[in-house]
């Protein structure tokens, strides 16, 4: 090459680079519509359209009577080109706020309640972004859900989408789904999530909202760039804390329309409770955008159609177009449901989002097919359109031409309104938010269990699960929560399965040894540390505390005198005067001597009623001479003071353990209401129920009844912890237990379970049967699962613990005996146990430390 053609063919390339250089490339931002936001119609004003949006709580379930009223309000909805409708369901690992609040609250006490905290705190923040560890090949995370709806037009004025806003927000309540409008600051923090998702985000931050600045230049990082590649789109920006972020996007659509889906099958896409191996592993949104065909063009259309296809059903024709024939019977329904207005037609755009680490979104991508595939909807990558799919999943931008877009890529579907309210992605798992126990539902959306604020009636739980299941673990646990809230515990326990927890509290273990059960001990010292008074006021009447407490210490007293038939209502009657009496002259000093003294004066009184000298009779084992003399005349150590107190029942033999049983419950109640601290929680918990409440007393009914019935109005709840459902209906005590507990908990079923649904076929749905029979054993999984019944509501949790808090909770004979021989060679308690967490599962907390070391180092984990 001549030194000419060397620098001529240099300046054109100069050339080249430097035309190149000047062409103008807009930002990103610069393509995005949104200009400003009108505080006083609550608008968006956007380049071409306006529009609002509401943010939707996901409902917990659905029925065909729910598709049938959306049905009706779509089809009301404005209709053409100008209307555009958009619903989005957002799934990601953003708990920590959550997660926060949940551990200041169990950390009142401080000590180690305050330590316990923080472990499930920790712990809780790597499975939301590990998940949980367990036994299982599959995964578990950690996740939360959030629902949106946005409707925008081109056309129409303001004080229509006004109105048609005012429309939504009423059928949405009356629907059952919470709604709360869109402001700018949230409608930016959303997009920034649909364009640049930060995988490692560990709680939601809200963007902050310049009113003087657009929008758009207000939506992105200032350094975010967006790769688009065929197949996914790549992101990386710097966040707030100046750490570099990356995401990578994948971008998935339906290849056909299912022959049949509903509304209630998009949570088992999303993951399945049927098999806990189909699930989306990664965060992730489904956005479904839909405009209302007009009703008359649809009409029209499809009569031509039904013309063109009758001329070639009666035609020759009709012998090379077979399916002509059941296409014009397709048509004809359509026509008399469109004229009926049982329906309209809708045109829809459907697309799942994947936010996935750069190393595994292939994984996920099948992962996601599959669980989608199984349910109906084939779903495949859109190759070569993912910045279009972006696109469509941001808000408003179907108003602003994007439909026509979308209409040329083939991804516009034609269907009935009534089939496209099927899709709509507003159905998830119930979530309650009000602190206590962690128990992530079966498709991961985090959720607590706190037996005093889950709108169940009354507080009361029966509560059974067979050998394995882990139910003592979640009742300690249940346990260890109350008394965490400032609460009061008390256990009645057969196995010292709570003396480890009672001991770590600083609470009260007695054995059959030192359980004294003098009913009238502490009503004086209860009444006089009381806050609050009673609804009546019996200081002035001259009977004291006894009038708050005779009704149960009457049912106490008939029960131990007739265990096995119900005394009658004279005898009943007779026997409350005798306690008054006995009280009256005694006091705090009161036994049951006394109560056999009055009994036999108010029987010589009438005449020596043997009626009355027969109960009299009926206690004398229980009298200071009697066999049982001590249990039930020595003061009781039920100390009120103490608020944490486990009754160890092994050591009584089955002749006085129903007494003993009814006799600690009526210590109880009276600490629960006696006190006056009506706010303050109380449980009282009775395990291996099934042995201690068998029998057929009307009587003892009766003395449940009261029992549970006082304990709610003062703030306290009972709970039965039994083998079996079929234990709760084995005997009248445990039916009474039962029908006075509105909080239901089954955990993993013994074979009595197969029995129990042959007798009873209808008592759960083909549903429940299949996922209560499909629980796994705690010991085999790593983790327990829990069908929940408060307030009507039904619900399926997973049970997952950290090593350290397994070790502290754990009754699985190993590490019981292994911690006990630790504590019997003089290790403190504290330390024997973080040895048993280090022996049985050093591994798992190795992982544990290591990968929150590194989070700990992350500047975007907020302490």
């Amino acid at each position: 090459m001549s030194e000419s053609a060397f620098w001529r063919s240099g300046w054109r390339a100069f050339s080249n680079l430097r035309n190149e250089a000047r062409k103008h490339r807009p930002r990103w931002h610069q393509w995005l519509p949104y200009r400003d936001f009108d505080s006083e119609s609550m608008l968006f004003i956007n380049t071409r359209s306006r529009g609002f949006g509401l943010a939707l709580v996901p409902l917990s379930g659905a029925n065909d009577e729910l598709v049938e009223s959306l049905n009706k309000w779509v089809s009301d909805l404005p209709q053409g080109r100008g209307w555009d409708y958009q619903f989005i369901l957002h799934g990601h690992n953003r708990v920590g706020h959550w997660l926060d609040a949940n551990a200041r609250e169990m950390a009142q006490r401080g000590g180690v309640c305050a330590d316990l905290a923080e472990q499930e705190r920790r712990y809780a923040y790597y499975a939301a972004q590990h998940g949980y560890m367990h036994h299982q090949r599959a995964h578990y995370d950690l996740r939360d859900y959030d629902a949106y709806f946005f409707m925008s037009t081109s056309t129409a004025s303001p004080s229509a989408l006004v109105q048609a806003r005012a429309q939504a927000e009423t059928v949405f309540h009356q629907l059952g789904l919470a709604v709360e409008r869109v402001e700018p600051a949230k409608l930016l923090t959303l997009l920034r999530d649909l364009i640049h998702f930060d995988p490692a985000q560990e709680r939601p931050e809200a963007a902050t909202y310049n009113p003087l600045e657009p929008l758009n230049d207000q939506v992105l990082a200032a350094d975010a760039e967006l790769y688009i590649h065929r197949d996914r789109i790549d992101t990386q920006w710097h966040t707030r804390q100046g750490e570099n972020a990356r995401c990578r996007q994948v971008h998935l659509g339906l290849t056909a329309l299912p022959h049949d889906f509903r509304l209630y099958a998009l949570p088992e896409c999303l993951s399945s409770i049927r098999n806990v191996a189909r699930q989306v592993p990664c965060p992730h949104l489904i956005c479904v955008s839909f405009r209302q065909e007009p009703t008359g063009q649809a009409e029209y259309a499809n009569n031509r159609k039904i013309a063109d296809l009758t001329k070639t059903v009666q035609s020759k024709l009709a012998l090379f177009l077979p399916s002509a024939a059941d296409e014009l019977d397709e048509r004809r329904e359509l026509q008399k449901g469109l004229s009926n207005r049982q329906y309209t037609l809708s045109s829809m755009c459907v697309g799942v989002s994947l936010f996935c680490r750069q190393d595994d979104h292939q994984a996920a991508v099948q992962a996601t097919k599959e669980a989608f595939g199984a349910n109906g909807l084939e779903l495949r990558v859109l190759p070569m359109i993912q910045a279009q799919c972006l696109m469509a999943t941001l808000p408003f931008m179907m108003s602003e031409g994007l439909w026509d877009d979308c209409q040329k890529t083939g991804r516009i579907r034609t269907i009935k309104s009534s089939n496209v309210v099927n899709f709509f992605p507003i159905v998830m798992d119930r979530r309650r938010l009000t602190g206590g126990v962690l128990l992530p539902t079966l498709r991961g959306q985090i959720s607590f269990f706190d037996p005093f604020r889950c709108g169940s009636d009354n507080h009361n739980i029966a509560l059974n699960g067979g050998s394995g299941a882990g139910k003592s673990f979640f009742v300690e646990q249940l346990a260890k929560t109350v008394f965490a809230q400032g609460g009061k515990v008390w256990v009645l326990d057969k196995g010292a399965s709570y003396k480890k927890l009672t001991l770590l509290l600083d609470g009260v273990h007695l054995d059959h040894r030192h359980i004294f059960l003098n009913p009238f001990t502490h009503l004086e010292a209860m009444k006089s540390r009381g806050t609050e008074q009673p609804e009546t006021d019996s200081s002035a009447d001259g009977f004291g505390p006894i009038k708050e407490a005779l009704s149960n210490i009457t049912a106490l007293f008939a029960t131990m005198a007739a265990p096995y038939q119900p005394l009658d209502s004279f005898q009943l009657a007779i026997l409350g005067d005798a306690i008054v009496q006995a009280w009256q002259r005694a006091g705090a000093q009161t036994c049951v001597d006394d109560v056999q003294h009055a009994l036999r004066s108010l029987a010589q009184e009438q005449q020596h009623d043997r009626r009355i000298e027969d109960i009299a009779v009926q206690l004398n084992k229980y009298a200071t001479q009697g066999v049982y003399g001590d249990t039930f005349n020595r003061p009781s150590l039920l100390d009120p003071a103490i608020d944490m107190t486990t009754l160890e029942l092994d050591g009584f033999n089955d002749d006085v353990l129903r007494p003993v049983i009814f006799a600690l419950m009526v210590s109880i109640n009276q600490q629960m209401y006696l006190s006056g601290e009506r706010a303050r929680r109380k449980l009282c918990i009775i395990e291996e129920a099934w042995n201690l409440l068998s029998g057929n007393n009307a009587q003892a009914r009766l003395f449940i009844n009261t029992g549970y019935r006082t304990a709610r109005k003062f703030g306290g709840a009972f709970c039965t912890v039994t083998q079996g459902i079929d234990d709760a209906f084995a005997s009248a005590e445990a039916k009474a237990c039962y029908d006075n507990s509105d909080i239901h908990i089954m955990l993993r079923q013994g074979e009595g379970f197969e029995a129990y649904l042959r007798d009873n076929p209808t008592a759960f749905s083909p549903l429940d049967q299949h996922i209560l029979k499909h629980f796994p054993r705690a010991q085999e999984a790593g983790y327990s699962a829990v069908r929940i019944k408060a307030g009507g509501h039904v619900s399926y949790h997973r049970i997952f613990a950290d090593p350290l808090t397994r070790a502290y909770l754990s009754t699985e004979p190993h590490e019981y005996a292994w911690c006990e021989q630790q504590m019997s060679a003089g290790v403190p308690l504290k330390t024997a146990i973080a040895a048993t967490a280090k022996h049985f599962y050093g591994d798992e907390l190795d992982r544990f430390e290591h990968a929150m070391a590194l989070d700990t180092n992350d500047p975007r984990r907020t302490p």
